[in-house]
């Protein structure tokens, strides 16, 4: 534009950069660009946006290419608020020193799609220009084809059937009812956001507790002592040792653990998400909660009493996490568990008068345990991204706890103190307690983290041991502690000469903390047996002669 001024040339740039039709200049001709080379980039900037757009505007405002006919639904370009498939399974375990399991009723699964009629963001503008060019083309239904449902892995329950996929390939069609028109000076109802359609289908999942039951309740009543010893034992030994030289002795409350476990198929593992979404404890009367207190893991945890529950009321609190357990390493199943949960009661006197103490459990996992998957489509045949299916599976499993089986089995854990004058402990030292811990059947090894933590003056080592007893495991962990200190020592020879030598001697203490549910005098037996064990070897140490 030779002559043009800056402002003429702004103009002239700013309709190339939009890619619209070549500006005139003030006389009348053509504009040209300043330079050549320039206006082929901008043309070619240009071509680019407007393919772009024309591509977008294609894809958001083309209309549908199938018009419905007389007798068929309105396809309609709405998109649904949710979409979740849903299954429910009901089971019983009895606690007791005979655990059973048994199906409570038959599962039962859910189709729920639920499409508002906003004018907005889920029944569209769009989607009602659809619905009025379908009926002016003869459509006379009021239903609305707002998408499909893509559903594999169906084999093991009735949705083959009761939704006819078989016939059309595993796809459903997804038809919503339209409302229908009132008072023509009233707004639209597909656009008033008044109404919303909620589209429900049952269907019945195959029972799962043919092959496993898939949530399985560990509830132990415990008898706590005052030592804070956990079993395993933590990977931080801070403060253990002097826990494990106190004094024991027991509490005078009762704690009760709950810890839940999921077994779900292998190939629908990967991924989950599961949850204890709540748990039920039927309480034998009305309670002050300070009288009781709920940790999950090392934490406190809200809970509340509910009086309306079952027949008597009972304790509930939500929504606790499980985590997947470390992998087999082969079959069919992998399992997820929950934090512990300990219910420390310290108030147990309305406990020792019942028979039975009853609950229920429900686990919800992101996955149908009948191996049913699914994916969304709307009209146009595109996939949904939002909202995706929401898939869900609730396990709802009630328990009763013989408490006379619970009290007869709770963990024992007797306790006992050696100690060993005059022998040094060294690494020697630990291998013949490990030696004798070998000799009477167990597995020994050193607590992670809690290794040697040897010095000069006050040498220590941890070490657990475990072995079976019966169906259970006999476990101890022991802390050995060590004093070094310089002493002397007199010979006398023949002649009346006597010798003073300075040696290296100490002392060795033993803490021996046990582990056995529902006996304690193997424990005690075993403890016996390590005293005699390693006293007839210390007796043959150089610094006892």
């Amino acid at each position: 534009m030779t002559g043009a001024t800056g402002e003429e040339r702004r103009e002239y740039q700013g309709w190339w950069r939009l890619g619209l039709r070549r500006p005139r200049s003030r006389d009348g001709q053509p504009g040209q660009p300043p330079d050549a080379d320039e206006a082929a980039d901008r043309e070619g900037i240009g071509t680019k946006l407007r393919r772009f757009l024309g591509l977008r505007l294609m894809r958001v405002t083309a209309p549908l290419r199938t018009i419905a006919r007389s007798g068929e639904p309105i396809p309609a370009r709405a998109v649904l608020k949710t979409a979740k498939i849903q299954e429910r399974y009901f089971y019983h375990q009895g606690i007791s020193l005979n655990d059973s399991y048994e199906l409570r009723q038959r599962p039962c699964g859910e189709i729920k799609l639920v499409l508002p009629y906003d004018g907005d963001q889920y029944f569209t503008r769009q989607a009602s220009d659809d619905v009025a060019r379908a009926r002016r083309h003869g459509a006379d239904r009021d239903d609305a084809l707002v998408g499909f449902l893509a559903l594999s892995g169906y084999e093991k329950t009735n949705l083959g059937r009761v939704l006819n996929l078989d016939e059309n390939h595993g796809s459903y069609p997804i038809e919503m009812r339209l409302p229908t028109a009132g008072d023509p000076n009233e707004a639209s109802p597909l656009l008033a956001d008044n109404r919303s359609c909620v589209a429900i289908t049952s269907y019945t999942p195959q029972d799962s507790s043919r092959t496993a039951f898939p949530v399985q309740l560990d509830v132990v009543v415990d008898d706590p002592d005052n030592s804070d010893i956990p079993w395993p034992p933590p990977n931080s030994g801070n403060g253990l040792n002097s826990n494990i030289m106190r004094q024991v002795d027991f509490l005078p409350g009762l704690s009760l653990l709950v810890r839940v476990h999921l077994a779900l198929p292998r190939k629908l593992a990967n991924g989950a998400h599961a949850t204890v979404k709540e748990v039920f404890v039927g309480w034998p009367t009305r309670t002050s909660l300070s009288s009781l207190k709920l940790k999950v893991a090392d934490t406190a945890h809200p809970f509340w009493y509910n009086p309306e529950r079952a027949d008597g009321g009972g304790l509930e609190w939500r929504d606790i996490p499980m985590s997947p357990a470390p992998d087999p390493g082969g079959g069919d199943v992998n399992y997820f568990r929950s934090a512990p949960m300990t219910l420390f009661i310290y108030k147990p006197g309305d406990l020792y008068y019942q028979d039975t103490l009853s609950g229920q459990v429900e686990v919800t996992v992101n996955r149908l345990l009948s191996g049913t998957d699914a994916r969304l489509f709307d009209a146009t045949g595109r996939l949904c991204r939002k909202p995706a299916c929401e898939l869900e599976s609730v396990i709802s499993t009630t328990f009763s706890l013989t408490l006379d089986d619970a009290f007869t089995r709770r963990l024992r854990t007797p306790y006992q103190q050696m100690h060993f004058d005059e022998v040094i402990l060294t690494g020697a030292r630990v291998d013949d307690i490990r030696t004798a811990l070998r000799n009477r059947g167990f597995t020994v090894a050193a607590v992670p983290d809690q290794g040697s933590r040897s010095n000069s003056e006050a040498p220590s080592w941890w070490l657990s041991a475990e072995r079976a007893q019966g169906p259970d495991k006999l476990s101890m962990l022991i802390y050995a502690a060590g004093k070094r200190y310089r002493t002397r020592r007199q010979r006398s020879v023949t002649g009346g000469i006597d010798y003073q030598t300075m040696i290296d001697s100490g002392d060795l203490q033993l803490y021996v903390y046990g582990f056995l549910h529902a006996d304690s005098k193997t424990v005690v037996r075993e403890m016996n047996a390590l005293r005699r064990a390693l006293r007839e070897r210390f007796a043959r140490l150089p610094a006892r002669r």
